[in-house]
């Protein structure tokens, strides 16, 4: 988990958010991109189930950083696990349960990617290119939302 700085606390970095979700956003566009294979030349292809894993992965990690870092910048309670990033901004309402337990479930395989990879279901890859593109959509819109409301001055996060 990266660290937070115990700095004085100064207004919520917008800017670098917004650059963060801009990647992101690049990585879901990679993403909706390879839904386009069939699934048996997703499977019968390495060169694209390997594109696809490592797609999801960057995709994960930027996902789960962004959410470290309105958790960081609102000062909510400190993660100790990846699951616990979707479960803190789920208690600060900055997102809705339901979300959350996708979230939860996407960053448990963010492991399998991470530490499983010499076992990797390709068919569970697949799938999960084309149902986590719409969870990661929908965070990207809430977080928008969310930081967009937030107020200049420091502390304000709700």
């Amino acid at each position: 988990m990266p660290a937070r700085s115990s700095a004085a606390h100064s207004p919520m970095d917008k800017e670098r958010l917004a650059k963060y979700i801009e990647e992101l956003e690049g990585y879901l566009a990679h993403l909706f991109e390879l839904q386009r294979y069939p699934e048996e030349e997703f499977l019968s292809d390495w060169r694209i189930h390997d594109l696809a894993d490592r797609q999801l992965h960057l995709t994960l990690e930027t996902l789960l950083t962004v959410g470290e870092m309105v958790i960081s910048e609102c000062r909510f309670r400190k993660p100790d696990t990846y699951a616990d990033i979707p479960r803190i901004l789920c208690e600060n309402h900055v997102i809705g349960r339901r979300l959350s337990e996708e979230l939860i479930d996407m960053a448990r395989f963010r492991n399998v990617l991470v530490h499983g990879y010499i076992h990797l279901d390709h068919e569970r890859v697949y799938r999960r290119v084309h149902t986590d593109a719409r969870i990661i959509e929908e965070f990207i819109g809430t977080i928008k939302e969310y930081v967009a409301a937030q107020p200049p001055e420091p502390d304000k996060c709700p």
